[in-house]
């Protein structure tokens, strides 16, 4: 698979983009203009994470509307780490055109809406406040980590961890998601081997194509 191939997961991904037009955004600041111009696409770490939170929440027989806000939610705290790593760069081109108070305050925002968009639409509360609770975990260790892939891995491991949990799956179930998650970019063909006894034949080959993708070279 090469890097021109489309991203994975892509009707995943049209589900969340629909989400994330509806959530508002701060309005009439320069913060908001900050983050309208940092929607995804280039300013997505990893493009397929929030919609594994969907896959997950699908292959363990969930709602998609109840994956929605935390799949919108991994979107958002992407776009805040790679916010925060730019302006900690010696050449930030968002700084220089917006200053580096306007570009904190957007990267805070970003930091907010996610939270947010982990408390909206509620369907099960135990369920969710749960999700919530191993999202915050992961994105401070993700902060608090220097190396990317190391970062990447607790973030796509609490992804699909997250799908699960808001499904309702049995522990079992969503700490294998968590290990496949983590094996995802280092291991791939163990990390479909770690979902493959939780996942119908057609939702681990939506995963394989996932981890093809992941494993591609790089352009």
């Amino acid at each position: 698979m090469s890097a021109r191939d489309p991203v994975p997961l892509r009707n995943h991904r049209a589900y969340i983009s629909e989400y994330l037009r509806g959530i508002a955004f701060p309005d009439r600041s320069v913060a908001a203009r900050i983050i309208e111009e940092r929607r995804p696409g280039r300013y997505a770490r990893d493009p397929v994470r929030p919609g594994l939170v969907l896959w997950a929440c699908a292959a363990c027989n969930g709602e998609r509307a109840d994956a929605l806000p935390v799949a919108a939610a991994f979107d958002l705290f992407d776009r805040f780490l790679l916010l925060h790593e730019e302006l900690a760069g010696e050449s930030a081109a968002t700084i220089e055109r917006w200053g580096l108070g306007q570009s904190l305050n957007a990267g805070d925002a970003l930091y907010a809406l996610a939270f947010r968009s982990l408390a909206a639409d509620v369907k099960n509360a135990d369920r969710r406040l749960e999700t919530a609770r191993l999202v915050a975990q992961a994105v401070l260790e993700a902060i608090s980590q220097d190396d990317e892939a190391r970062r990447n891995a607790t973030l796509t491991s609490a992804a699909l961890e997250a799908g699960a949990v808001v499904a309702g799956a049995p522990q079992a179930i969503s700490r294998a998601f968590a290990q496949a998650g983590r094996l995802l970019a280092s291991a791939p063909a163990e990390a479909v081997a770690a979902v493959a006894p939780c996942a119908s034949r057609g939702d681990l080959a939506a995963f394989e194509e996932v981890a093809r993708y992941v494993a591609r070279p790089a352009a």
